[in-house]
């Protein structure tokens, strides 16, 4: 009975083998690797190439998101075995299904279609289904530490990234955690931090919550400054730092920073604090500088249609004779123009005001014209936000000759303010926005004048962007002189047109009043221009415009000229350089117009 009972026993056992064998290895491949682990004939090594088969149910983002990051889409065909093309097969699925993770697809279905070419080369096609998309079905943002105010918590909440409905993205995920927290480490809260996070992932469901620790208010203690070695800890105040005291803004801290960059003393700053919360109440201020040298001279030559060939030398002091005072000066010799000028510029009131005075000679021979200036004055800039201000008063003595006529002499004694108003999106490359300027001045025979006049002057630019990269440019100027007459009143204070930047076509300056063999300045101006410009590339482009323009000595004298033509653009760091070639219909000629400049 014993025997019996052991037979039937181990006959059972036979019987069930296959299907346990079944049961541990469901997937073929696996039981063809055991097999093959087992051979003792070597694994012959196919050229084996992978590719990804178009889907288009697949959003071509997700497409070139698998192309680009999938490993072995982005590499030769290599020779492996079956054995490595099994292992590479599993690591490629859970490749794919992690990048696929990230875009919110939690159950993507992914094939391979293995083909085998002439027993030489395998190709592998991979198959991918996406499967439903994960949405947000709760987010949660809580705080604790110090009391958050109720606004700012709701102003965190409502500008959460990834709302009810939203598709769960990682990179969203990231982006909505960074932007909260930015929220409170940006203001008053330095120390901010996560203290938990978690994405509950199921059914296609994402639950959200945030847990922020807002940590104690901050509050700006003392500035703590290195690298200065020329300048006092005092010119850092005419900047406006934060003030001690106040609660800690990152914005106020960037904007000091921003404003220190773009004195003429520094070449780099850092400004930062260190988000301790054991010095909440009064977190140091660390102020890193770098001084700009003190000493520059630079040399410099070009070449205008305006005033020819020119070579320049320039000298600046930023330290001039002490207090951060900062001389500028230039000595410009033109074939047309000689100039000389040497400015100092105060350092910034705590009022942000900008003081400056200097002295100019000016000699030029343009049109028939001969003068010689003479001038020295002082202005003060007072800038806010995008309006500019200027005041000034200037004494200018001036010698002029038309075409070896009697020598006259003028001599002005001018206060004058001025208003800029930009408005662009780039300040040396402006493609949309606008410039308005507008300027007054005036003179009086009671205060060493030799002339009564009043100066008024006004300009307005504007830049309309077209398509991806053209732009419309449109520029009207007018200026009127009141005056019993305009002789002695200095040239700088009348008006004369034409040439780059004016009317082109028309020589520079040569628009005016007719006076011997010459060209001298009238008290009325206006000129128009209207400019499109199409960029072929990133730094070439070409234009075609229209310029009309005149001055004359009464209103009822202008004859507007008109100058059309085509021209060249080539894109600088400081701005673009012109090449004109336009058509004045008045003299019925062709002129070139061009300017440019190198710096030694």
């Amino acid at each position: 009975m014993r025997l019996i009972f052991c037979a039937a026993l181990m006959l059972n056992l036979w019987v069930s083998l296959p299907c346990l064998a079944q049961e541990i290895n469901p997937d073929p491949e696996s039981a063809v690797s055991e097999d093959a682990s087992t051979s003792t004939e070597p694994e012959q090594a196919l050229s084996t190439q992978f590719d990804l088969v178009e889907n288009s149910a697949i959003d071509s983002k997700i497409h070139d998101l698998l192309k680009n990051h999938v490993s072995v889409l982005n590499r030769p065909a290599d020779k492996i075995t079956s054995s490595e093309l099994r292992l590479l097969r599993f690591s490629v699925r859970r490749e794919i299904a992690n990048i696929l993770a990230t875009e919110g697809y939690f159950s993507p279905l992914i094939n391979f279609d293995v083909q085998i070419k002439k027993s030489e080369k395998i190709l592998v096609h991979i198959k991918v289904e996406l499967g439903p998309v994960t949405k947000v079905t709760t987010a949660q943002v809580n705080f604790v530490g110090d009391a958050v105010p109720p606004e700012l918590q709701q102003s965190i909440q409502s500008n959460w990234g990834l709302q009810k409905g939203a598709t769960f993205r990682d990179d969203d995920w990231s982006h909505a955690k960074t932007k909260a927290l930015e929220s409170l480490t940006e203001h008053s809260y330095a120390a901010a931090k996560i203290t938990d996070s978690q994405a509950t992932i199921q059914d296609q469901q994402a639950d959200l919550s945030v847990l922020l620790d807002s940590g104690p208010v901050f509050r700006i203690g003392e500035l703590r400054i290195q690298g200065l070695n020329l300048y006092k800890p005092w010119l850092l105040d005419r900047y406006h730092p934060p003030v001690t005291g106040d609660v800690y803004s990152r914005e106020s801290l960037l904007k000091f920073q921003r404003t220190l960059q773009n004195s003429p003393y520094f070449s780099s700053v850092s400004v930062s604090v260190d988000p301790d919360p054991e010095v909440a109440a009064a977190v140091p201020v660390e102020v890193l500088v770098k001084e700009r040298q003190e000493h520059d001279v630079g040399l410099g030559a070009g070449y205008s249609t305006n005033t020819g060939a020119r070579g320049e030398v320039s000298y600046r002091d930023r330290d001039f004779v002490g207090d951060a005072y900062d001389l500028r000066s230039v000595l410009r010799i033109e074939q047309l123009r000689q100039i000389g000028y040497a400015d100092i510029y105060l350092p910034p009131r705590l009022s942000g005001y900008l003081d400056s005075f200097g002295v100019l000679f000016d000699r030029s021979d343009i049109s028939g014209l001969l003068t010689a200036t003479s001038s020295f004055g002082a202005k003060r800039v007072i800038t806010e936000d995008s309006v500019e201000r200027r005041l000034g008063l200037s004494f200018v003595y001036e010698q002029s000759t038309v075409s070896g006529d009697e020598e006259t002499h003028a001599k002005a004694l001018v206060s004058s303010i001025g208003w800029t108003w930009r408005a662009v999106n780039n300040v040396f490359e402006p493609r949309q926005g606008q410039i308005t300027q507008l300027d007054i001045s005036g003179a009086t025979k009671h205060l060493i004048s030799d002339q009564n006049f009043l100066r008024l002057y006004g300009k307005y630019q504007r830049w309309i962007p077209v398509a991806t990269r053209d732009v419309i440019i449109l520029r009207i100027e007018a200026g009127y002189v009141l005056a019993a007459d305009s002789v002695g009143i200095p040239e700088d204070y009348l008006f004369r047109a034409g040439g780059t930047a004016s009317v082109r076509g028309y020589s520079y300056q040569s628009l005016g009043v007719n006076q011997a063999d010459g060209v001298v300045g009238g008290r009325v101006l206006t000129t128009a221009t209207a400019e499109y410009v199409h960029w072929l590339e990133a730094n070439w482009g070409v234009a075609g415009f229209v310029d009309v323009g005149d001055a004359a000595d009464h209103v009822s004298d202008l004859s507007l000229k008109q100058g059309i033509g085509m021209g060249l653009r080539y894109k600088t760091p400081a701005g673009p350089i012109a090449l004109d070639l336009a058509y004045g219909r008045q003299t019925e000629k062709l002129r070139l117009d061009f300017s440019i400049g190198i710096a030694f």
